[in-house]
């Protein structure tokens, strides 16, 4: 049981550092362009992004898992 709590943590913690930097490096791209501040604003609202998405997909994954698995019995 153990096993399967850390590797649900480690899968949750590298999907939503991979997403939420995704993702706000690409909307800090679009508001701002590649300027002087793009990496320190990346790294801002990237810093503010992760914790809420891991902490979603920590708490929501299983909840979805279940959904899809009642879709494709």
């Amino acid at each position: 049981m153990k096993r399967k709590l850390l590797q649900h943590c480690l899968y949750c913690f590298i999907m939503s550092a991979t997403m939420t930097g995704c993702v706000s490096a690409t909307v800090t791209a679009v508001n701002l362009g590649f300027s002087d501040e793009y990496l320190e604003q990346w790294l801002y609202s990237w810093s503010i992004a992760f914790p809420v998405g891991f902490l979603l997909l920590l708490s929501l994954s299983p909840v979805f898992r279940n959904l899809v698995d009642r879709i494709f019995r």
